[in-house]
């Protein structure tokens, strides 16, 4: 499954970035069918080959004509949040245009419409624009949306039809009620804050404060990923542990769970990521099989590329899959290799297992932390450098510090949304941990690697290499000691 995944995302980007004469998926889609009977160990990466170059060249469409300014719209996406309003993405219904478009809203208008409505506009359309040192035109470009519009007042829309009734409108007030709880009951700063970490962060984040989580490294609490869904997944079966729910029954309601998170974080690609490789691995011992994250992360990736083959081109995809890829890749040699030096040092016993406390937090808490830690930001480190030319070098010193916390700020946060607000001052005091930890870490005089520009060649050629190259780790050296 992890070739077929290399392979779609090898097919999307040569057609993304090819200038043949024929049709690009034609061409790639004949290469990768002739190079698969070839070569029958790379079967799977040509076969994805063909898949994605085929998949991103249907999902491909050149800009359309303006809209007229009367048309009528049908809702895609859930209100987000934005600075001034929210925003929402539509599909044209009338004229019928193959494209999207994304309509803003001011706060000052009411009785907005949602997922599943169909409404008509009377507005004036634009298209995107570059923005300094981001090109936001290509980006939603790729996401097939080429025009945008702004609503001012209700008298600018007219509802035709509710969705009202849509499952997915009740992820949308779940999301809507854990905003108003936050925004009633805490201060604008911490009600931000807690909403990233618990669903991801909205378009209304501070955006000095963001700017200070992406330096310090500790951006990835911002971005619901593998990291929430398996602290919120934990929660979820201490609670069935104390049911007589039978074992495959539990395994159910905690996929479920994995899903319904998901879709309250909006399914951004880290956390469908870590859903999908979730229920991939807890389905297997119910089927008689064995585990393997490896394939699972595939699977995960080439699901999605197929569903969305645009996301390969988004920062926040990247990251999710580049440090997961590192974390299976290298997470049990690095703990092993760690273990051992504090044991030379005296830190561990040579045999056994610790009793000192130190030691039992050594090995059960810093240890598989740090390893973690450094792994993650091992995998996005050229990532880092290619989209924003920047990388901490204390930024596993600032994991160390944020994300333990992690976990009470998670369960804090669930409880303060399903109590209604109680419990507001270990909320504060949580948040403002992990603001005091970004903002220290993401300061100017925190040493970094500062590049102005990386080529692209650079970090495909360094991923592809470890692809290749890095074997899969043993497990026998760890679980000996």
């Amino acid at each position: 499954m992890l070739q077929l995944a290399l392979g779609i995302a090898l097919g999307i980007s040569l057609v993304e970035w090819s200038a043949l004469p024929a049709a690009p998926s034609i061409v790639l889609g004949l290469v990768g069918f002739i190079l698969a009977l070839g070569l029958p160990a790379w079967a799977w990466l040509f076969i994805g080959l063909a898949l994605g170059a085929v998949r991103y060249d249907l999902w491909r469409q050149p800009p359309t004509q303006t809209p007229p300014s009367v048309a009528t719209l049908c809702a895609l996406g859930t209100l987000e949040p934005t600075r001034n309003g929210y925003r929402l993405l539509c599909a044209f219904e009338e004229p019928a245009l193959p494209t999207y478009a994304l309509v803003y809203f001011r706060s000052s208008v009411r009785h907005m419409p949602d997922y599943g409505d169909v409404f008509r506009v009377e507005t004036t359309w634009r298209r995107p624009v570059r923005f300094s040192g981001f090109d936001w035109a290509r980006y939603l470009e790729r996401r097939r949306v080429y025009h945008i519009t702004t609503i001012f007042s209700e008298q600018q829309f007219e509802i035709l039809q509710s969705g009202a009734g849509r499952w997915q409108r009740r992820f949308s007030a779940a999301r809507q009620s854990l905003r108003r709880t936050l925004r009633t009951h805490l201060r604008p700063e911490d009600a931000a804050l807690m909403e990233g970490m618990l669903v991801g962060a909205a378009g209304d984040f501070p955006p000095a404060l963001r700017e200070a989580f992406h330096r310090s490294g500790t951006g990835h609490l911002l971005a619901t990923s593998g990291l929430h869904v398996m602290m919120a997944l934990q929660m979820v079966y201490l609670l069935l542990r104390a049911t007589p729910v039978p074992f495959a029954g539990r395994i159910a309601v905690v996929i479920a769970a994995a899903w319904c998170y998901a879709l309250l974080a909006g399914l951004r690609p880290s956390i469908v990521r870590a859903a999908t490789m979730t229920s991939v691995a807890l389905c297997a011992p119910l089927l008689g099989r064995e585990a393997d994250s490896l394939n699972a992360l595939g699977f995960a990736g080439a699901l999605w590329l197929l569903i969305a083959p645009h996301t390969i081109f988004e920062v926040g995809f990247q990251y999710s899959f580049c440090a997961v890829l590192f974390i299976l890749l290298f997470y049990s040699k690095l703990e092993y290799a760690m273990r051992r030096g504090a044991m030379r040092l005296g830190a561990l016993p040579a045999k056994g297992k610790p009793t000192a406390l130190a030691g039992k937090v050594l090995q059960k808490g810093l240890i598989p932390l740090l390893s973690v830690s450094l792994c993650a930001q091992a995998g996005i480190s050229l990532v880092q450098l290619y989209h924003f030319g920047y990388l901490s070098l204390l930024a596993p010193v600032a994991n160390l510090l944020a994300v333990p916390m992690a976990y009470p700020t998670l369960a804090a946060g669930f409880w303060f949304w399903l109590s209604q607000g109680v419990g507001a001052t270990v909320v504060g005091w949580l948040c403002a941990w992990q603001a005091w930890v970004a903002l220290t870490f993401g300061a100017e005089w925190v040493p970094a690697l500062r590049v102005a520009s990386t080529p692209a060649w650079l970090p495909i050629a360094c991923y592809a290499g470890v692809l290749l190259l890095a074997p899969e780790p043993p497990l026998g050296e760890v679980e000996e000691l």
